[in-house]
């Protein structure tokens, strides 16, 4: 926030006011004090009245001059100015589809491939504050758990909410996509892109991921696949739980299968890129990765707002030349008129 003045030089009409302001307070006075007290009583009070009256004129003629500066202050009319910054963003709107099969339960990736999983998107949703995030996760059916929002404590307890076997099981990647491109197709934003992090191939579902990608090409999403897995093949134990969802005894041993080459080819007909997570780190890595690729845009515009206050120097030069004009039409008019009355009475006698 700055003052300035528009006109400042106005005040160029202040010199010959204070150069008379200065005069007329400084100016040589007559040293006849001293004989006041061997003059006669009523001479004695005529000088103090006339004296007395002098002083309340040098009080309001200087009350004209300081509203005449005021006046001249209005003129050279004063303003504040403040620069206002309007920040706004062209957020990305992101639909993160999470596999939650069973085989997301090995334990290649530390401490298993859904926990990692979890681990790495709540950071990546730490770092896109200004963007719409929804999550929908699939198994061998697909549900949302969140629709896009930047409510991020919300989306965050969703996230920690997964849980494996709560769906049908099987790996629908098509209806996973499906349903997350259902998210997105409603968004007026710009940016729309889809993350899906699998660990499996596409076995159960009526949707063909294939059929899934091109719908989203048509809506102009792009698809980023992360695979997660050390390996394409992995055989993942199945144990059975108690009540209170603590493992018991192992069941059996599934083998669980990783197709990259469909993850990026779906990649491809969107304009994505296609990932593959062998480790924890490296997963992380990825979404970062994405993070970076996927900028919001942010839009900065900046205005200059401005505060006319000539007002204020002009409401108070106003007071003072009201103030000083019905104090010397009243009261000290008629004080004067008395004095020269009187001073001339005294003469003719």
């Amino acid at each position: 926030m700055t003052f300035q003045w528009a006109y400042s030089v106005a005040f160029w009409a202040l010199a010959p006011l204070l150069a008379l302001g200065l005069y007329f307070i400084f100016r040589p006075r007559s040293s006849k004090s001293s004989l006041l007290s061997r003059m006669p009583g009523p001479w004695r009070d005529l000088i103090r009245a006339v004296r007395r009256t002098r002083w309340a004129f040098r009080l309001l003629f200087l009350a004209q001059i300081l509203a005449l500066a005021f006046m001249i202050a209005s003129i050279a009319r004063p303003i504040r100015s403040k620069t206002v910054v309007k920040k706004s963003t062209e957020g990305v709107d992101i639909a993160l589809v999470l596999d939650v099969s069973e085989s997301m339960d090995a334990e290649d990736l530390e401490p298993t491939r859904i926990l990692a999983a979890k681990q790495v998107i709540r950071q990546f949703i730490s770092q896109r504050p200004n963007d719409r995030i929804g999550l929908v996760v699939f198994g061998g059916e697909s549900v949302m758990k969140s629709p896009l929002t930047r409510d991020f404590d919300f989306l965050l307890n969703q996230v920690e909410e997964v849980k494996l076997r709560e769906l049908k099981q099987g790996t629908a990647i098509g209806l996973g996509i499906t349903n997350g491109i259902s998210r997105l197709r409603k968004s007026q934003s710009k940016n729309r892109i889809l993350i899906l992090l699998t660990d499996g191939d596409s076995n159960v579902g009526a949707v063909n991921p294939i059929t899934a990608a091109k719908l989203a090409a048509q809506d102009g999403i792009r698809i980023y696949t992360i695979g997660i897995g050390k390996q394409d093949r992995v055989v993942v134990p199945i144990y059975a739980f108690d009540s209170r969802g603590r493992k018991t005894h192992l069941v059996a041993q599934v083998p669980s299968y990783l197709n990259p080459e469909l993850l990026q080819e779906i990649s491809q007909m969107t304009g994505g890129k296609s990932y593959m997570a062998r480790d924890s780190g490296m997963l992380s890595r990825i979404l970062q990765e994405i993070d970076k690729l996927e900028k919001t845009k942010v839009l900065i515009s900046a205005r200059t707002e401005i505060e006319e206050l000539f007002f204020y120097p002009g409401v108070l030069a106003l007071f003072l030349f009201t103030v000083s004009y019905l104090l010397m039409e009243t009261r000290y008019q008629r004080k004067l008129k008395g004095i020269n009355q009187l001073g001339f009475s005294t003469r003719t006698t």
